[in-house]
């Protein structure tokens, strides 16, 4: 039974930290084809923000303390991002029904996808089975080509507004005012 138990730690250890490990060569490549439903049941694909800056910001699941306390910062900053050039889209496996009441509660005024089918999340390798389904906390910064020019394979609810802000600052920049 020890034995049993021990495969199974060493799997479940061991097959999830490989999966995390290929995450960061996302840069440079252009962002996937998509079309999901937002909260208010609306379908959204790509050609939405066509021509925008978008931060596809990941997420485990809605209403629980990290994911509420990066939605409410992203909900408070979305106006100024909006303004200076750059959209919001979170995304996660839970439903719309789920999306909308997560929405309201933090007055959430950008797209939060409902993912279910676990379509655009395995395309990026996003989804973790243990301990139930649902998507790693990372982001994708993508400019107006759709191209991922940041990933952000690790993210602290707490801070990831204020990174967000200032890599959307300078990577949005032209090259001749970089210098």
């Amino acid at each position: 039974m020890k034995l049993a138990s021990l495969g199974l730690w060493m799997i479940m250890t061991l097959g999830a930290s490989t999966v995390a490990a290929d995450t960061s060569s996302w840069e440079g490549k252009t962002f996937p084809d998509y079309q999901l439903a937002n909260q208010t049941g609306a379908v959204i694909d790509n050609s939405k923000f066509n021509g925008r800056w978008v931060l596809y910001y990941f997420y485990p699941k809605d209403n629980t303390p990290g994911c509420s306390i990066e939605a409410d910062n992203f909900a408070k900053r979305h106006e100024q991002f909006v303004a200076d050039g750059l959209e919001i889209v979170g995304i996660s496996l839970d439903d719309v029904e789920s999306h909308a009441k997560f929405a309201k509660d933090f007055n959430v005024k950008f797209d939060l996808l409902a993912d279910v089918d676990k379509a655009l999340s395995e395309k990026l390798d996003m989804v973790n089975i243990l301990p139930w389904p649902h998507t790693r906390r990372e982001s994708f910064l993508v400019n107006a080509e759709g191209i991922i020019v940041k990933h952000y394979p690790t993210v602290n609810p707490r801070e990831h507004v204020e990174q967000v802000a200032k890599d959307f600052a300078a990577l949005s920049q032209p090259k001749d005012k970089m210098k």
